[in-house]
């Protein structure tokens, strides 16, 4: 039986993250050649933090530069999977939320399955998804609710109408999860004894 590895981010990223939220705070969609001038900097001075591609990815997105914002995510989860796999490719048994250190890599990964799901490269995304909530069965990003709309067909621009409500999702969310996973033994019934669900 293997060892059980988790990871967490012991880098030092803390003059990154200072930054980051600075130009967070600024980025309004009129200064965006600023910001990503600001932005591509920061990625030079710390590639391993990888809010700064995500935020780069937003801002490319709203600017509907979409293959170039495809690049940047690309970039930042081939780091992401750099810090957590091991030398045969393979993830850690946890990747907590918990771990503020995690919190990056693992917004990563979501961004990189949520794209590959809009791209239609379902069996992809779906395996993101599911290292996700096998690695953190807490599922404080709700890797869940996507697995479960896959598994039902349902397509990311159909799942987004029906459950978003500007940039979150209410209870109508949790209360379709609720009344639809059981139907997905093969699919959640190892989460539902890990989290001792009732």
């Amino acid at each position: 039986m293997g060892k059980n590895r988790e990871f967490y981010d012991k880098r030092d990223h803390s003059k990154a993250i200072a930054k980051y939220y600075d130009l967070l705070d600024r980025y309004n969609g009129t200064n965006a050649k600023s910001i990503k001038n600001q932005l591509t900097r920061l990625i030079r001075k710390d590639p391993y933090f990888l809010d700064s591609y995500l935020l780069l990815y937003e801002v490319l997105r709203d600017e509907e530069a979409f293959e170039e914002a495809e690049k940047v995510l690309d970039e930042a989860y081939k780091k992401a999977l750099e810090m957590i796999t091991d030398k045969n490719g393979k993830w850690p048994n946890v990747l907590e939320w918990g771990w503020l250190e995690n919190r990056h890599i693992i917004r990563t990964i979501l961004n990189k399955a949520i794209s590959l799901w809009e791209s239609n490269q379902i069996d992809d995304a779906l395996n993101l998804f599911r290292n996700l909530l096998r690695t953190n069965p807490n599922d404080n990003i709700g890797a869940r609710y996507y697995i479960l709309a896959i598994t039902m067909k349902i397509s990311l621009s159909e799942f987004e109408k029906r459950f978003d409500r500007g940039g979150f999702y209410d209870n109508e969310l949790p209360q379709w999860f609720e009344k639809n996973y059981k139907k997905f033994p093969d699919e959640f019934g190892w989460w539902e004894k890990a989290i001792k669900y009732e």
